[in-house]
């Protein structure tokens, strides 16, 4: 069992959240704390961390792919590229 810093609450360890301190040291935090002090609840920010590494993701492999057509295939194919990566970043950045 693990204790909140903030609310002294006994916390499972599957429960305890890690948090480090400006001074590197850390600290352990409950959900219901973390939800306090940020604003937002755990599990949306955990989704919202998640979505933007998967939005950078496909960012950067659709880049990849319009370099490659760019200089395989061309112009037209480069510039087709370029608003598929457009339309992807727009489209999965969207926040639900």
């Amino acid at each position: 069992m693990l204790k909140c810093s903030e609310c002294q609450r006994d916390l499972p360890e599957k429960e305890a959240l890690v948090n480090k301190t400006e001074d590197g040291g850390k600290r352990i935090i409950c959900p219901e704390c973390f939800q306090k002090l940020t604003g937002v609840d755990y599990k949306t920010f955990a989704y919202r961390k998640e979505n933007a590494k998967q939005t950078l993701l496909a960012v950067l492999f659709c880049i990849g792919a319009t370099i490659y057509a760019f200089v395989e295939k061309g112009i037209e194919w480069g510039i087709g590229g370029i608003v598929l990566t457009i339309l992807v970043y727009l489209f999965s950045s969207k926040v639900k």
